[in-house]
Order: C-alpha cells, then sequence, then structure tokens
C-alpha cells in the first residue's frame, strides 16, 4: 500500500457501550476498559437510569477519551444534541428514521457546538433506502459524521445480524463513515472487520461477558491485526 492511500484509509476505533443502570457501575467498568477503548459511550440505558449526568462524568473521567452519547434523538434535534454537547459529549445519536427536520436541527447544533453526529438505523425497516435519503441532508457545510448500522438488542435475541444491513450500505457512495453494533463478540468483529468500517462498537459482548478485561483486549488485538494486514498489503 502506497503512503498516501495509507493515509487514506483510517484505523478502525472501538468503542465500548456502558449499558448499565447505575453511573458506580458504568465508571467501574469504564475505569478497567480505558486503554482498549477509543471511545468510551454513555449507552441509552445509563442515560435514561442516570441523566445527561453520566456523560458529564465520564468525559470528566476520561478527558482524553471521545464520549459518545447514546441519546437516539427521535426530535428537537438543536435542543437534544445542545443538551449533550454541553454536557461534554464529542458524538452524539440520532435517530436516521426521525424526520429529515430533526437531523437538520441537529446537525445545526453539531455545527455549533463542534460535536459528531452517528444517525443510527436501528428501528428502520429499510435501513439502506433510509441511509440513501439523509446521505445528502446538510446544515450549511456540515453533514452526517457517522451512520451506524445496528441490530437492536431484542432483535439480536431472534438471532438477527447487522451483518447483512452492514454488506449493503456498504455499497452506497458518498455514504458517511459506518459504525456497526449488535450483539457483537470476538468472532463477529473478525466479519465486521472486512468491511470499510470506522467504529466498532461493543457492548455486552465485552461488559457482559464475564472477564472484560479479557474480552476487550481480544477484540483490540483483532482490530489491530487487521490494521497491520492491511498497511501490509
Amino acid at each position: 500500500m502506497t503512503p498516501a492511500a495509507k493515509a487514506r484509509t483510517p484505523a478502525v476505533r472501538l468503542q465500548v457501550a456502558l449499558d448499565t443502570e447505575t453511573l458506580e457501575e458504568a465508571l467501574t467498568l469504564a475505569r478497567q476498559l480505558e486503554p482498549y477503548a477509543d471511545i468510551i459511550e454513555a449507552g441509552t440505558p445509563l442515560i435514561k437510569a442516570e441523566g445527561i449526568r453520566a456523560v458529564t462524568a465520564l468525559k470528566k473521567a476520561f478527558p482524553k477519551k471521545k464520549v459518545c452519547a447514546d441519546i437516539k434523538t427521535s426530535d428537537a434535534g438543536y435542543y437534544e444534541v445542545r443538551m449533550a454537547a454541553k454536557a461534554g459529549a464529542d458524538i452524539i445519536t440520532v435517530l436516521a428514521d426521525a424526520h429529515n427536520e430533526t437531523l437538520e436541527e441537529a446537525l445545526r447544533a453539531a455545527q455549533e457546538f463542534k460535536v459528531e453526529i452517528m444517525a443510527d438505523l436501528i428501528v428502520s425497516k429499510r435501513p439502506v433506502s433510509r441511509l440513501a435519503d439523509i446521505i445528502g441532508i446538510r446544515h450549511e457545510k456540515t453533514g452526517l459524521h457517522y451512520v451506524l448500522v445496528h441490530s437492536g438488542f431484542d432483535r439480536q435475541r431472534a438471532r438477527k445480524s447487522p451483518l447483512t444491513d452492514l454488506i449493503m450500505c456498504s455499497r452506497l457512495r458518498d455514504r458517511p463513515r459506518m459504525a456497526v453494533a449488535g450483539g457483537l463478540h470476538l468472532d463477529t468483529i473478525k466479519q465486521v472487520l472486512e468491511f470499510p468500517v470506522d467504529i466498532v462498537i461493543v457492548g455486552g459482548g465485552i461488559c457482559r461477558s464475564g472477564k472484560p478485561v479479557e474480552a476487550a483486549t481480544a477484540i483490540r488485538k483483532a482490530i489491530q491485526q487487521k490494521s497491520t494486514a492491511e498497511d501490509e498489503s
């Protein structure tokens, strides 16, 4: 691979989702996993249980890490993104199936407060079509920073994997950078890494594994091995 090609190929980042019910538990896990995570996520259950202060607490504890506020905004895009940004979030999730006006308002706040927006396809019945619809949404020059191909918790129980949607979404031109989440663990991570993803999000596969540090170490190693192999090709 040429130096120019390497420069165009970003390293895959690991986002650890803290879907706990208490801030104390989230901080305990985060302290263990901080060496392996590029992004620390305040998960939706955590924010619902503890409020937006959970984002502030994580950013205060880990100021050098990016923090994702998984608030899944469905309306009031400007106000909810502003709230999360002021709390310390660097990346904020918005439902991809929210009205286009909501996405535009979220991008307005993102531009003003210098944060990034991740459009989550978790409730999309036709994720590829919806992604194609929203690729061009802008506020001035600011577009969506990431699209999240996501198989939600209940769908995982029905053995629904994000891989099929990932294959199709990855084929769209001019799409935002891709993130993927949904029941991922070491074996499925290796499959996901065959696609042009920027962020791999793992929650239960690390935090509920029984041995979170070991799980995070193994996943981090798999990501590094993939990056090394691409650099050498």
